[in-house]
């Protein structure tokens, strides 16, 4: 050891092994930040819209922060949320790369989100909605859909002309249905749950960029039971194939104005139930299931009708209610749940009384 210690070798070794282990200490994110932010693709997300009809505040500002948040986790992507009041937003505006009209309203459609996207040197943006928003009762739970497309702002301009296709081609697509934990005698209010449940779909749609394979996300699916919520699910991994076969329709009007209700045709009595039946609606767009809710108060307030949340399917026509009471009046309602375009208005049915 004495030898070791008054080696001429202790001074440059000494300082080696310091220089050695202070590399080694120093936090690996700070020696490639500026590499990585070379490499990393910036990708615009656009604020969330709420199409919900839920009712629920803030639904699109949490939506929004919960989805910057999930796509930041994913390798090689960083994730800048739209402002229209940013110095670089109001820059852009002044050099006349952007218009000041598409800053006076949400942004929708793709072309504009995508001239923006050039114009801020975005790789990508993101338009995203969260299309429904589902309770369920005993146990409680809350569903929440969100629908979102990604495009590559270089595929879709013309670096020449600086012109956006009209017709842009998506580069990513995502349909996911995020939950909140069953809760067996929930007694609290529900924007915990719903929160919870847009956390769980802003993860999932992250897992989708990040190419997270099919069969994964469907083994994070909590177990149902019923058959309902598997076919769901399979349309759900398809929905940005569909997305991408009904993107000829032009900008945000085009899947709007094709999410029409189906058409209710009848009720019948049946002796301990009510039946509906209902024809497909005309539409050139992927139904992904059927809402049908009841109002016992002629349509005061609604619900969804028992047993019907997740179990009717694009391929059913009908569905009877056998949670009736005897002389007791029903209204119905049905609409068409969308992959790609969200929720339909609703149809209404004739009311009807149960006979007693």
């Amino acid at each position: 050891m004495t030898a070791i210690r008054s080696s001429k070798l202790v001074g440059p070794t000494s300082i080696a092994l310091a220089a050695l282990m202070l590399v080694l200490t120093v936090p690996m994110s700070v020696l490639p930040t500026a590499e990585a932010q070379d490499t990393d693709r910036l990708l615009l997300l656009f604020p969330v819209l709420d199409r919900s009809d839920s009712g629920y505040e803030d639904v699109a500002a949490r939506a929004t922060d919960y989805l910057q948040i999930a796509m930041s986790e994913v390798a090689g992507l960083r994730v800048a949320e739209f402002s229209p009041t940013s110095p670089m937003v109001l820059r852009a505006v002044e050099e006349g790369q952007i218009r000041s009209v598409d800053l006076e309203t949400a942004v929708t459609d793709p072309v504009t989100a995508i001239q923006i996207g050039w114009a801020l040197g975005a790789d990508e943006v993101c338009l995203a909605t969260v299309s429904s928003i589902e309770t369920s009762a005993e146990p409680m739970q809350v569903e929440a859909l969100l629908n979102g497309t990604c495009y590559i702002v270089s595929d879709n301009v013309d670096a020449t002309t600086m012109q956006v296709a009209e017709r842009p081609t998506p580069g990513n697509t995502f349909g996911v249905a995020g939950t909140s934990m069953m809760r067996e005698g929930y007694e609290g209010t529900m924007p915990p749950l719903v929160r919870e449940a847009l956390r769980d779909a802003a993860r999932k749609a992250s897992q989708v960029l990040a190419g997270m394979p099919a069969e994964e996300m469907a083994a994070e699916r909590p177990a149902r039971g019923d058959k309902g919520w598997r076919w769901a699910l399979a349309l759900l991994i398809v929905a940005g194939l569909v997305l991408a076969a009904d993107s000829g329709d032009d900008g945000d009007a085009g899947p709007v104005a094709a999410a029409v209700p189906p058409q209710p045709l009848r009720l019948e009595i049946e002796p301990a139930a009510i039946r509906m039946f209902w024809n497909a609606p005309n539409s050139t767009l992927t139904v992904l299931r059927y809402d049908i809710q009841r109002s016992t108060d002629n349509g005061v307030t609604w619900n969804p009708a028992p047993g019907s949340q997740g179990n009717v399917e694009a391929d059913d026509t009908s569905f009877a209610d056998f949670d009736v009471d005897e002389g007791q009046s029903y209204l119905y309602r049905i609409r068409a749940q969308y992959t790609t375009a969200g929720p339909s208005p609703f149809a209404q049915f004739q009311s009807v009384v149960f006979p007693g």
